[in-house]
């Protein structure tokens, strides 16, 4: 099991990609793949007699049904939020013990998608903004914080003994990031895709030139508004 770990994200990125791309025709070889890694998953565990495919199958149709009484039984929720508010009430009951509602996001997930996660987690029980002015008002809070120990007059140089108070900073201004970006509705991980291969293409243009013949930093950047500029 531990060898198809890799390969079983990779499948799921794919998958993701081909949704981004509206390419219909791969994201069903995608979903194929995905599909193989489960079936794969469930044949080494039944070699080994811990569980097998039928198990896979029947976990999930009953916990969907168990945790959505609204649906299969005569439960009772008018918005998303009682929704989803029953579902971790439910999950907290079949835990038999006490467990935080954010101690079950894998640590594992990339950090913007792992930030969105938590923050919608919160969110279901109050803790959240009630207007993307307040989200946005905690980034600028955050930049003023990194802000105040780059912008030093009396040293051109950051001290290694900052590194670490600046890692937090930015750990922080991202985060409040993703927060604006979950309150308008924007996936903050799909957003900075866009914007690295947004990069890579413009960057590309800059890379041709450079083969050619050397240049300096003030005519890559004029290259740069060049093709900036032809693009919109």
């Amino acid at each position: 099991m531990e060898t198809l770990k890799p390969y079983l994200v990779e499948e799921v990125y794919e998958a993701i990609e081909a949704i981004n791309d509206k390419d219909y025709h791969r994201l069903t070889e995608e979903l194929g793949d995905m599909l193989l890694h489960v079936v794969m998953l469930s044949v080494f565990a039944a070699e080994t007699k811990k569980f097998g495919i039928e198990e896979v199958i029947n976990s999930i149709s009953s916990k969907m049904v168990r945790r959505h009484p609204h649906v299969f039984a005569k439960g009772k929720a008018k918005t998303k939020e009682e929704v989803w508010m029953r579902w971790e009430k439910i999950k907290q009951v079949e835990a038999k013990e006490y467990k935080g509602i954010l101690e079950s996001i894998p640590q594992s997930l990339p950090a913007l998608y792992r930030a969105d996660k938590v923050q919608r987690r919160a969110a279901r029980v109050g803790f959240d903004w009630d207007r993307v002015a307040g989200a946005w008002e905690k980034v600028h809070e955050e930049m003023d914080e990194i802000k105040s120990e780059i912008l030093n007059p009396k040293s051109e140089t950051i001290s290694k003994s900052k590194i670490p108070k600046l890692k937090e900073e930015i750990g922080d201004l991202l985060f409040a990031i993703v927060n604006v970006a979950r309150k308008l509705n924007i996936d903050a991980e799909e957003a900075l895709q866009q914007a690295n291969s947004k990069f890579m293409r413009r960057f590309s243009q800059i890379e041709k030139k450079l083969h050619k013949k050397k240049m300096t930093l003030e005519q890559m950047d004029a290259l740069w508004d060049k093709v900036k500029a032809a693009e919109k």
